[in-house]
């Protein structure tokens, strides 16, 4: 006698097949409507895929979801079953895949229960309440949707992911490799390993990609050979944390995350001998060679850095950063890669590098042009005594926090802001020199709590 969940399989099957006319015309339908929906980023879109499931995924899906012990008929089954339609929105980038979703988003409706209707199509519905991106077994995410369509008086259940090239080749690659493989599990540990390097490759792939992507689109529609300032920073700091992780791996056999720390180097490169530049175009042709060449030298991260003394006139913030970077670099290995990334990438006297890029670091907080007129209502000695106790306290609260963090642009643009807006409320409030020496106290420890709270 045969099992009673292989004759439910059976009838729900039986039932699925008898709807194939339906469940194709809801297919091409939401196809059609997820196109036209998302006509406004077509630039970012590849294509859009649909496909029904095949009789094998059902009954293997029957089985391994327990469907013949959760639901009585085979009409619930197949109501139940999310994916009776695939729809695969291949976007170019992961960067694109949220971007994606919320424009589809701004088509639908709160309806009822968990579901949104389309104002372009009362017949179809999304289920956003699901939580997005959805982690999957494998512990990556992914952007996946539940939607049904109505169609001839029932409803079709279609199951809707957005992923970009690399995460369709990604799946791809797992599900041939890993789940079409039934000895695979022998391995299962060391291979896991294995497919998550792949997976993070592939991930850097996609930053590399679109950098191209858009370097080539920029060039499309500039005028100008070459490339322009964002393009250049972009792809500039991409090829320094590449060296980085490259050279890490080697010499102390793991990474950090330096992905910040070569957006600054490379807005560094940029301040430093492009802006107001000549030939910049072969001058960054010749930065890439050089980050090329590094990439095959030897570079090793266990050796200590010597800086030598180097005399020149400071002002307050340059003599606390400098004591500050002095003593970390050798003892703090975020610092320490940081600036043997800094010396090797600039091929100068390591010293007056060292001081260059403070002297930037501080341009980027403090404009030297506008914060030499502020107090220009004091007497000349006061508004000194008040614009260097003021940009001491900002130094020592960032070097106060000890983290890498304080050389991140957003962590630099914040205190930027914060002391901007301290010294412009300052000019306002105090028209007396008394008055401003009397609170100046307070007014520091306000402006050093205030940074303070960037880095908590």
């Amino acid at each position: 006698m045969r099992l009673s969940l292989f004759q439910f399989i059976e009838d729900t099957v039986d039932l699925f097949e008898k709807r194939q006319e339906e469940i194709g015309e809801a297919e091409r339908h939401v196809k059609v409507l997820i196109r036209e929906l998302l006509s406004d980023s077509r630039d970012n879109i590849v294509s859009v895929n649909s496909r029904i499931k095949r009789v094998s995924s059902l009954k293997e899906k029957l089985i391994r979801n327990r469907f013949y012990l959760n639901y009585d008929s085979a009409e619930e089954a197949l109501a139940n079953m999310h994916d009776l339609i695939g729809v695969t929105i291949q976007c170019r980038f992961i960067r694109n895949e949220p971007e994606i979703y919320q424009q589809l988003r701004k088509y639908f409706l709160p309806d009822r229960d968990r579901y949104s209707r389309c104002i372009r199509d009362e017949n179809t519905f999304l289920n956003l309440r699901m939580p997005q991106p959805q982690l999957q077994r494998n512990g990556f995410t992914i952007y996946r949707v539940d939607g049904y369509t109505k169609i001839g008086g029932h409803a079709v259940n279609f199951e809707l992911q957005i992923k970009s090239m690399v995460h369709e080749f990604w799946n791809a690659i797992e599900h041939e490799v890993v789940y079409k493989n039934p000895d695979f599990v022998i391995y299962d540990r060391f291979n896991k390993d294995m497919l998550g390097a792949i997976r993070d490759n592939l991930d850097t792939v996609d930053r590399q990609l679109e950098i191209m992507y858009n370097e080539i689109s920029s060039q499309s529609r500039s005028k100008q050979i070459g490339m322009d300032e964002k393009g250049f920073k972009t792809l500039v700091a991409s090829s320094i944390n590449e060296l980085v992780n490259r050279k890490m791996k080697e010499t102390v056999g793991f990474t950090t995350d330096f992905k910040q720390c070569s957006a600054i180097l490379a807005q560094f490169i940029y301040v430093h001998d492009f802006v107001n530049g000549e030939h910049n175009r072969e001058k960054m042709l010749d930065y890439l060679e050089h980050l090329s060449f590094l990439s095959e030298q030897s570079l090793d991260f266990r050796e200590e850095i010597f800086l030598e003394p180097y005399e020149k006139i400071r002002n307050p913030f340059n003599t606390v950063m400098a004591e500050f970077f002095r003593s970390v670099m050798n003892i703090n290995f975020e610092w320490h890669v940081f600036f043997m990334i800094l010396f090797v990438i600039r091929q100068g006297n390591p010293a007056e590098e060292f001081e260059e890029f403070i002297n930037t670091m501080r341009i980027l907080l403090i404009q030297p042009g506008w914060y030499a007129a502020t107090f220009s209502e004091l007497p000349e000695e006061t508004a000194k005594e008040v614009q260097e106790a003021m940009e001491t306290t900002l130094a020592y609260a960032m070097r106060e926090s000890g983290s890498i963090r304080i050389i991140h642009e957003e962590s630099l643009y914040r205190c930027m802001e914060i002391f901007r807006n301290t010294i412009q409320d300052m000019e306002i409030r105090y028209h007396n020199p008394s008055d401003l020496e009397r609170d100046l106290p307070a007014l520091r420890r306000v402006l050093y709590q205030e940074i303070q709270h960037v880095f908590d």
